[in-house]
């Protein structure tokens, strides 16, 4: 083998290495954003306060208009008594503290989880549950909402940059395979696509030795599906075939 095409192998290496890291980072923080805002949205709860006078009756009547209602998940009610027992478990200094103003000053409440496709119009969403009764009081956390609105977004640019990507390469060589045969120079293509999957594994080897310390936080940590995985090591063996295609090798 010639220095030439020493430099050319170690320059399509180098080229596909940078593509595999590049790659492997938007897959990884693809995956980091989803999981997170997955995690997040489990733990997303609409607290509505009833009434202290409410029976028992109506609210199982109350709870089955909540299960009712649209893009509602699921539906948990909590007594007085539930309530209370969780802050004495919790927090038992102002457990005692509340004691001071009666035997059990705490509402009732129902815990309401949304349907993820009610996050992007929580607010409309609300106003609904809210007509649904004369409740004491309505409690979210809004910016646990724009958490998750915000990662939801970061993850879908992610996946149409991904997807843009691998469309332009697989275009690429479409477009090579279309040229007239004599137009093909290069006498050993299925080396140059070694090399580039070669060069392609060790940047998504880099990547993950790089972002391993975050696999310690399980809300965070995931890995990318391993077709999206196979997907851009076949990318990169592409990129490394494409070029042959067009640039001799003596």
């Amino acid at each position: 083998m010639s220095a030439e095409s020493k430099v050319r192998l170690g320059s399509l290496f180098a080229l596909a290495a940078a593509a595999g890291l590049a790659g492997e980072t938007l897959l990884l923080a693809e995956r980091h954003c989803s999981r997170l805002e997955s995690s997040l949205r489990d733990d997303f709860r609409v607290v509505l306060f009833t009434r202290p006078s409410l029976e028992e009756a109506r609210a199982k009547v109350l709870e089955e208009k909540l299960r009712a209602a649209p893009e509602v998940a699921d539906v948990r009610f909590i007594s007085a008594d539930e309530a209370l027992a969780a802050l004495k478990r919790d927090d038992p200094e102002l457990a005692e503290s509340t004691a001071l103003v009666g035997d059990n000053p705490l509402p009732a409440a129902f815990e309401v989880s949304p349907a993820p496709e009610a996050l992007t119009h929580l607010g409309a969403w609300i106003d609904g549950v809210r007509r649904l009764a004369d409740w004491s009081d309505l409690r979210y956390k809004s910016g646990q909402v724009q958490s998750i609105l915000r990662l939801r977004f970061y993850a879908y640019l992610l996946r149409v940059t991904l997807s843009t990507l691998l469309c332009l390469i697989a275009a690429l060589a479409l477009g090579l395979l279309s040229l007239p045969p004599h137009a093909h120079p290069s006498k050993d293509k299925g080396r140059l696509a070694l090399w580039a999957g070669a060069g392609g594994a060790a940047g998504v080897l880099f990547a993950v030795a790089v972002s391993w310390p975050l696999h310690r936080d399980e809300i965070l940590w995931a890995w990318p599906q391993p077709l999206a995985q196979a997907a851009l090591l076949a990318a990169c063996a592409t990129l490394g075939w494409s070029l042959s295609l067009w640039r001799a090798e003596p």
